[in-house]
């Protein structure tokens, strides 16, 4: 059965996750990372779009995009493929990296947006690979909140979280806030392969117009 399409819109905001297949790692070294974060940025010149939030973990990844043209699953098509080329390559290996096709959750703007990069931030606590989000090297969070200059994520995330020195600690401070917080909500987000993430008007809007693509594919 062909797979149904997904919630596509211009200039939407996508919370996007994968993870190695069989839950097995997707990062053995530094090497793997650096080379993920490199082919991340390449993309950016290549397709039309905005990364707003990266977490890479050892068996999966979490990244934040807004798109414009090139729909999500273009752009997301590139990153694994050749990264899993390289991955192969590297460790002398074949078959498939990840599990399946990617995850993606449509989000609504600011304040859903920015509980979702709670998450994808405090990623590395949860799992207990550091007590403190900031020092995880593969995440982009120091970017986020002003205390590296802006390599991996776009300028414009200043709409999000602000630009001043005060709203940047404002978003910092939300950040570690999340530590006490329970976010098992949130897990659920990742047990489908689509979900919006959103006011109630926002998901009726979006699971309509899926279900008129859906219709119009299958007809």
């Amino acid at each position: 059965m062909p797979r149904g399409p997904r919630f596509i819109f211009e200039n939407a905001f996508y919370h996007v996750f994968n993870r190695g297949v069989n839950k097995q790692p997707i990062f053995l070294s530094e090497r793997d990372y650096l080379f993920f974060l490199k082919k991340l940025k390449e993309l950016k010149k290549k397709y039309d779009h905005s990364i707003y939030c990266v977490c890479l973990m050892p068996n999966h990844f979490h990244i934040s995009i807004q798109t414009r043209k090139s729909p999500i699953s273009k752009i997301m098509s590139s990153l694994t493929t050749s990264y899993s080329m390289y991955f192969n390559r590297t460790y002398k290996r074949v078959g498939p990296v990840f599990q399946n096709r990617f995850k993606s959750i449509l989000i609504e703007n600011n304040e859903y947006f920015l509980k979702l990069s709670q998450y994808i931030y405090l990623n590395p606590v949860n799992a207990g690979l550091v007590k403190d989000p900031m020092l995880y090297k593969f995440s982009s969070m120091r970017e986020a909140v002003g205390k590296e200059p802006f390599s991996l994520l776009d300028e414009d995330i200043v709409r999000l979280v602000g630009e001043t020195k005060r709203t940047q600690k404002a978003y910092e401070k939300f950040i570690y806030d999340g530590i006490s917080e329970n976010l098992t909500e949130i897990d659920i987000l990742f047990e489908k392969e689509e979900a919006v993430f959103g006011t109630n008007k926002f998901s009726t809007m979006a699971n309509k117009k899926y279900m008129r693509r859906k219709n119009k594919n299958y007809a």
